[in-house]
């Protein structure tokens, strides 16, 4: 867009619906990975890594869809 504003009646651009079911998708199965590994007394480091990886990654697509156009 140039950061240019939008002249009142051009039409605004559409949101990638991919970018929210991902996001709302990765935080749901990162934080059940997250739960998962907090309560096995044998996790592993990588695994909670892979896991916050997976949220952050979630909030990143959620700020895509949701944030400033």
């Amino acid at each position: 867009m140039n950061n240019e504003e939008l002249e009142p009646g051009s039409p605004r651009p559409e949101r990638n619906k991919w970018n929210l079911i991902l996001g709302i998708i990765f935080i749901a199965y990162g934080s059940f990975r997250i739960y998962q590994n907090s309560q096995s007394p044998d996790a592993e480091t990588f695994s909670f890594v892979l896991a916050i990886g997976f949220v952050l990654f979630g909030i990143y697509d959620l700020y895509k869809y949701f944030g400033p156009r």
